[in-house]
């Protein structure tokens, strides 16, 4: 359709041709257009020069010869393009982006560029040219260490993306991260602004700027307000918000300053401290150098096979190194060096009993240009003298003394000094590793934890904190910012037993009833009293814990919502199901779960993928004829649904049952008969194994 002078204009000003560029260029613009749709870069190049030579240099025009250029991948001459659009236009956001995508300048200097194109588009019209360069610059600042500017970053261009399906699901992976605290990724919006204020206009202009991502400038009308309303808290806030979305040095200062104006011992409060202790840790981390140790070897061979006998360093299979570059060979072997000979099995294993690694010992044989070496890695700060000392009795005298040590790099103090590096002999149950693993971060936590000086306490341990006025609340903040990482992992962790030995009080369920749940912090959310939400609130209160992989919040409310008649219609019921089955730890809680999800969902949609999920559960409690049935039922009744063919087929692979070229896998046991209590296979029948019109289950090549 071709252009008229009421379409909007090519340069991204928002306005139509005729009130822009002028009417006069309509004709010339549809052709372009017309090129540019055709990907016919190299003619509207040819076009728009000798347009510009003819009637100068238009926005419309500019804009349209940087498309071509960053298309035809004439980066430079996009970039000059790009400073002369911006010398005629100054204020557009597609000159901007333009500058920003094409720019070979340092990320902290493409952010202030980015920055530019959103102040000075609409929230409606924000050019998706931008989208690039905001990737860029979020993968720059997650590079930096700048994590909470890389995540508001990446929640931009997820927003602006219109429905970007690689944008959102960028977002969604960061967001379901266990290691990234809840701090770092809930929402953290604008405080709302309190009824009567005589600002009210400006703090609008202000959320408005602020929704598109234009932060600098947010900032500056927001601390202009701040000096005509002293010591006001709602933009004392927003500054912090601000600084924040940011990655700002100065948003510790920030939220320290709101902090000093409302009540020490609130949530708000604790929350204030432990975004300024993120953010100073952020741009100066209380880290500790690990050093790598060099040992040239006269003998590898003869050391190798030392540590292959010995009981106190075990062999890494496979550890997947390249061979491709010559001059880099991969190490021939990686030992683990524990602190103690490995036990006989690890049924019956203790905590104290664990061998605990204490370095990575890396073989390098001889070079063309180089000796023989032996590389050792500490697992922790400081661990080369114990590790070294180690390794040399195990060498039998076959090492010489360290030639060299290099920091190889930098580890946090407080996960230095709580890390578990467990090497648990092979036969070691799951269940036992389970629980010896939980039993040492309980044990770390209530005994070692409050004993460590740390920066965020200024120099202090927990329980001289404790007992301090000011450090109270910087102990509160550094166990909330603790807490949040673990409840993404674990639904059942609190740090309320740390808190009682340390004096602090603990978090209690809340009533909701009085409260805006849309203006509460995500880490809160697990502390309301879920019986009391209303059906509308507990699907909210589970659909945004879900989102950002808040565990502890998400099967809080998932347990409340499998107990009530009423359910959420805005929530999917079979996710509800399959987040709790993990949360249970006894294998009669998950068939118990299954039977109930099936019963549930069934009304609704097809229960095959419950029927798959329960297969090898049934296994695991020795039931192989309810395992052969549930096949039969899948292949007999849901094999033609999407996909299910495919996830049986996997499924009997990773059981043992097909060979992955779809072949039957044949038993390695007396057993290859089918016969009472058998798993049955395709082509056989579980009642009658000389019955070979089976099932007739499709395989896929």
């Amino acid at each position: 359709m071709a252009l008229s002078s009421n379409d909007f204009c090519p340069c991204g000003s928002g306005d139509k041709i005729r009130f822009c560029c002028g009417k006069h260029i309509v004709k010339e613009l549809d052709k372009l257009s017309s090129a540019i749709e055709g990907e016919q870069y190299i003619a509207t190049l040819k076009q728009v020069d000798s347009l510009i030579e003819e009637k100068g240099n238009l926005a419309c025009l500019l804009a349209i010869k940087g498309i071509a250029l960053m298309a035809t991948g004439q980066i430079d001459a996009a970039q000059e393009n790009a400073l002369e659009f911006l010398d005629v236009e100054p204020e557009n956001s597609t000159a901007w982006a333009q500058r920003a995508i094409t720019s070979a300048d340092e990320p902290h200097k493409v952010m202030e560029y980015v920055q530019k194109c959103l102040e000075h588009s609409s929230t409606e019209q924000i050019p998706q040219l931008i989208l690039p360069a905001i990737q860029g610059v979020t993968d720059a600042l997650f590079a930096s260490g700048n994590l909470f500017a890389a995540f508001s970053h990446l929640t931009l261009a997820s927003a602006i993306s219109r429905g970007n399906q690689q944008a959102v699901m960028r977002m969604f992976e960061f967001v379901q991260n266990p290691d990234y605290p809840l701090l770092l990724k809930q929402r953290l919006p604008l405080p709302a602004l309190t009824d009567g204020a005589s600002y009210a206009d400006a703090y609008e202009e202000i959320s408005e700027l602020s929704r598109r991502g234009a932060w600098f400038l947010a900032l500056d009308k927001t601390e202009d307000l701040l000096e005509e309303n002293k010591d006001d808290q709602v933009l004392m806030k927003a500054i912090a918000v601000l600084n924040t979305y940011l990655g700002q040095d100065e948003g510790a200062d920030a939220w320290r300053d709101y902090l000093a104006t409302i009540d020490n011992a609130s949530a708000d409060a604790i929350e204030a401290e432990a975004y300024a202790q993120m953010l100073e840790n952020q741009s100066n981390p209380d880290v500790q150098p690990i050093n790598r140790v060099l040992y040239y070897v006269a003998d590898l061979d003869e050391v190798q096979e030392l540590l292959v006998a010995s009981d106190q360093a075990r062999l890494v299979p496979s550890p997947g190194f390249s061979n491709e570059d010559p001059d880099n060979p991969p190490p021939r072997a990686i030992f683990v060096l524990t602190d103690r000979p490995q036990p006989q099995s690890g049924a019956d294993l203790t905590l104290e009993q664990v061998p605990i690694g204490i370095a990575s010992i890396y073989l390098f044989g001889k070079q063309t240009d180089r000796e023989a070496r032996i590389e050792l890695v500490p697992s922790s700060i400081g661990g080369e003298q114990t590790a070294g000392d180690a390794l040399t009795d195990l060498a039998d005298g076959k090492l010489g003394k360290p030639d060299s040590s290099e920091e190889i790099s930098q580890v946090p103090v407080l996960t230095d000094s709580m890390a578990w590096n467990p090497v648990f002999p092979e036969d070691t149950p799951q269940e036992k590793i389970q629980e010896l693993s939980l039993e040492h971060r309980n044990t770390s936590l209530t005994k070692l934890f409050p004993k460590i000086k740390l920066a965020a306490l200024e120099g202090m341990t927990p329980e001289e904190a404790s007992v301090d006025f000011e450090g109270r609340i910087k102990l509160e903040a550094c166990l909330l910012i603790i807490e949040s990482n673990l409840q993404c992992r674990d639904h059942n962790a609190t740090l309320n037993e740390v808190r009682e030995s340390l004096n602090l009080n603990g978090f209690e369920a809340v009533d909701p009833s009085d409260v805006d749940l849309h203006q509460v912090p995500d880490i809160r959310l697990a502390r309301y009293d879920v019986s009391k939400l209303n059906t509308q609130q507990l699907g909210d209160v589970y659909q945004r814990c879900y989102f950002v992989g808040f565990r502890r919040g998400f099967i809080n409310a998932a347990e409340e919502i499998i107990k009530r008649d009423e359910k959420p219609p805005h929530v999917n019921m079979s996710d509800v199901y399959a987040a709790l089955l993990e949360s249970r730890d006894s294998l009669e809680g998950r068939l118990e779960l299954v039977e109930l999800a099936k019963a549930e969902i069934s009304e609704q949609e097809s229960p095959a993928a419950w029927l798959l999920r329960e297969i090898p559960l049934r296994l695991m409690n020795q039931e192989a004829q309810a395992a052969s049935d549930l096949i039969r039922k899948l292949e007999t009744d849901h094999i033609n649904e999407p996909g299910i063919a495919e996830q049986l087929y996997g499924l009997l692979v990773q059981m043992g049952v097909m060979n992955p070229d779809g072949t039957r896998a044949t038993p390695s046991g007396p057993a290859s008969d089918q016969s009472e209590g058998g798993i049955w296979t395709p082509g056989s029948d579980s009642n009658n194994a000389g019955d070979s019109e089976g099932s007739g289950l499709w395989i896929p090549d």
